[in-house]
């Protein structure tokens, strides 16, 4: 399988595919050689509108980056039932960006992680997609109430491709405040003590490939309470086991 983990995989205004850091070129040297079959799986699976509106920029992106489906799917609540054939066709994945724990939520409730658990395509999450990627899920509050919420559960079952957990729009999110907390001082930087976070602006990615781990442009990484710039724009770095950044010549 080849992952991208992406905080975000357009250009903001333009729609079209990034090209930051090489992503655009590494993507589609990851997809050449066959027909893409493609299934795009739903963060918002009751949501029509939100589900359709996503699938359609999606395929357009992809198509004026001359990257054109051979079949292309949506997995929402109205095609669970078609989830089984879906999987078996389909080379390429895509889990949607969204809030994070409706979209977990969903992908336990169709066991998507032992519907992928075989797959030797090519996986791209965005944003929440890729949070979701994690085996032990790290999302921080998001909405309004949320943080206020003592019940409320920062740490979800994920699909398990990666211990890597990413907060995305890292370049959005310094001053954003969650019913009047600050988001990075008041949880992304106390919880990472517990496990380090970190926090992609978008174009940044991880790249994974087996046990190759590599970290592709601007980067943050939140541990033991202190945020620090790891990686650069139009640098590329592999994650070793001991949590260390190797830069790549």
């Amino acid at each position: 399988m080849k992952l991208f983990l992406t905080s975000s995989h357009t250009l903001r205004w333009a729609g079209d595919l990034n090209p930051a850091n090489g992503f655009a070129e590494a993507l589609a040297k990851a997809l050449a050689g066959k027909p893409i079959r493609c299934v795009v799986v739903s963060s918002y699976p009751d949501d029509i509108e939100i589900t359709d509106r996503m699938a359609w920029e999606i395929r357009e992106c992809f198509d004026r980056a001359d990257l054109s489906f051979d079949h292309y799917e949506v997995l929402d609540r109205r095609t669970v039932k078609y989830a089984a054939k879906m999987f078996k066709k389909t080379n390429f994945v895509i889990l949607c960006g969204g809030h994070v724990p409706t979209e977990n939520k969903f992908f336990n409730q169709i066991n998507l992680k032992k519907r992928l658990s075989k797959f030797d395509g090519v996986v791209m999450g965005i944003s929440a997609g890729s949070m979701n990627c994690a085996a032990r899920v790290y999302c921080p509050p998001e909405l309004e109430g949320e943080a206020a919420d003592k019940t409320y559960i920062n740490h979800l079952e994920g699909l398990g491709y990666t211990d890597i957990n990413i907060l995305p729009h890292f370049q959005n999110l310094r001053g954003v405040k969650i019913d009047g907390l600050n988001l990075i001082k008041e949880f992304i930087l106390p919880d990472s003590f517990e496990h380090p976070v970190w926090c992609l602006p978008d174009g940044t990615y991880f790249f994974i490939e087996g046990d190759n781990i590599e970290l592709r442009g601007k980067a943050y990484k939140a541990q033991n309470g202190k945020l620090r710039l790891v990686c650069h724009d139009n640098e590329r770095k592999r994650l070793m086991p001991n949590g260390s950044l190797r830069k790549i010549q």
